[in-house]
């Protein structure tokens, strides 16, 4: 399998975007509060923990602890919940620049505590993004890439790190500008919180096929986070919003359509044993792109999802998953739709049978492309022209479906 090559992008840090000054105050709903406030409290242990191991330190003064605020950081978690969104992103990233890419707990922690929070869903992406940086940070520095091996090259390390890296960047943005507008929703923080938990118990050193599925699924999930920001209803009520989005998004997939031909040409190969107009209709998808025709995330999103179910009927037939079903241990629940038709869940499990934790993970970001395909399609009568916005999205799709044909077909198992 070609190593897939991000680009110029190398993974090394860019400069961390500063927070909006415009600050929308939000409550927290009364229902969450008692859950929110113990969360609070254990966060404001850690929180408290290594204010006062950073204290002790000698290049920590008095003046950086003004300039950064952390006392009142910890005073006033200790105290009550925040009252401002952009305020309490403001804070966590002062922290984060003096302790949280090296202590995986405080993030896990400051995590839990976004998810209650209102616009939780996108603070928590950016937090969730941070443990994986985390943990592959401390991955690619470890035995699978300092033991002389043939697969584990500069590149594929480059890429690795990339991957992440660019998917911190664009949530960090994203969580500046929610103020609890809700630009993400579970089409990309449930594949999301997937990835960083496959992630986290990989353990110090992984397999190729265990970072191969990393690699892949990070790309398909980068395209789902872009696709889920440029469909939600604020982006798409505001022209200057969903420019502003698009460039973003621009960024997060250019430097991954670097390397995307040679992996293409891995995914076209092995497609003409399965199904050879699986490519057709991936080419499809990218010549709507190019020619930017009204609804074109519409169109290329309907390739997208053709694609895949083209290739797990040919490669997941009925008769032999029917008969895999009794001995799958997969509920009876799962095995079909209402229509009767076998389920594309038991199909890609049929496909990844073995590898239990690679199945679920590719599952998850299957079905939330399915979800964000049938929200493109519900809203495609209402586009007349092809914006940058409707292109990017149509990018996305398409980039997330080409990952998870990767990982289903191309990505070596042994």
């Amino acid at each position: 399998m070609a190593v897939f090559v991000a680009g110029a992008d190398d993974g090394e840090e860019d400069e961390t975007p500063d927070a909006g000054k415009d600050v929308e105050s939000k409550s927290l709903p009364s229902d969450v509060a008692a859950s929110t406030v113990a969360k609070i409290i254990d966060t404001s242990r850690i929180y408290g923990d290594l204010y006062r191991t950073l204290q002790l330190s000698p290049q920590f003064s008095a003046m950086q602890r003004d300039l950064l605020g952390l006392g009142k950081i910890v005073s006033d978690i200790q105290k009550a919940i925040p009252s401002s969104v952009t305020a309490y992103v403001a804070g966590l990233r002062s922290m984060d620049q003096l302790a949280g890419r090296q202590r995986l707990q405080y993030l896990q922690a400051t995590t839990a505590l976004s998810d209650a929070i209102v616009g939780s869903r996108t603070l928590a992406a950016w937090r969730m993004s941070l443990q994986i940086e985390n943990v592959m940070g401390e991955i690619v520095k470890g035995p699978a890439f300092t033991m002389p091996t043939p697969w584990a090259s500069e590149s594929f390390r480059k890429a690795l790190g990339g991957t992440v890296h660019r998917q911190v960047y664009m949530t960090d943005w994203l969580a500046q500008i929610d103020t609890g507008r809700g630009l993400l929703s579970e089409a990309s923080s449930r594949p999301l919180s997937e990835y960083r938990e496959y992630v986290g118990g990989l353990g110090d050193n992984p397999t190729r096929f265990e970072l191969d599925s990393s690699l892949h699924t990070g790309l398909g999930v980068n395209g789902l986070l872009g696709a889920d920001a440029l469909s939600s209803p604020t982006v798409l009520d505001d022209a200057e919003l969903e420019v502003e989005v698009a460039d973003r998004v621009e960024d997060l997939l250019t430097p991954q359509q670097a390397g995307r031909l040679d992996a293409f040409e891995d995914l076209r190969r092995v497609m003409t044993g399965v199904d050879a107009k699986v490519v057709e209709m991936l080419e499809g998808g990218w010549h709507v792109v190019r020619e930017a025709p009204p609804a074109a995330a519409e169109m290329a999103a309907q390739c997208a999802v053709e694609a895949i179910d083209r290739a797990i009927r040919a490669a997941a037939p009925d008769s032999e998953v029917e008969q895999w079903l009794p001995t799958s241990g997969r509920p009876k629940k799962e095995w079909h739709s209402e229509s009767g038709r076998l389920t594309r869940s038991v199909r890609i499990r049929y496909i990844m049978r073995g590898y239990k934790d690679e199945a679920k993970m590719t599952c998850t970001v299957a079905d939330n492309l399915i979800a964000l395909q049938m929200q493109t399609t519900s809203r495609a009568q209402a586009i007349k022209h092809a914006s940058a916005g409707d292109l990017q999205l149509a990018r996305c799709l398409l980039s997330t479906a080409e990952h998870i044909l990767t990982m289903l077909f191309v990505v070596e198992r042994n």
